[in-house]
């Protein structure tokens, strides 16, 4: 199986439980990939055969700024939905970094993998 990756995508998104979490946008840091076969982007050399990653970033950006959770745990599965619908792919796995979200914590996060039905 050949894999996209996209490491390091930062998104703004009003996201947390605590009432003045939800009165700021937070950074959050994903580290997506995509399952997909290459080889015909490859041979052709042509986007339009390929995975359009740039494509996948915007759809994540936008939809995480348009929006609002309280659980990380919700914005990553309805991630995972977007992404396995709208793009040529049967696999995706994300990890989603929080930060400094618990004192004490380097990073706090969530990581899934889901695959199309």
């Amino acid at each position: 199986m050949d894999k996209i990756y996209l490491n390091g995508l930062k998104c703004e998104c009003v996201i947390g439980v605590w009432e003045w979490e939800k009165a700021i946008s937070q950074t959050l840091v994903m580290d997506i990939e995509l399952a997909t076969d290459v080889a015909k982007a490859a041979k052709n050399d042509d986007l339009s055969d390929a995975l359009d990653y740039q494509a996948v970033t915007n759809r994540v950006q936008h939809f995480t700024k348009d929006n609002a959770f309280e659980l990380i745990e919700t914005l990553v599965e309805k991630l995972s939905l977007i992404i396995l619908e709208e793009f040529p792919t049967n696999w995706v796995r994300i990890k989603l970094d929080k930060g400094q979200a618990v004192k004490g914590v380097k990073n706090v996060g969530v990581v899934i993998e889901r695959s199309a039905s």
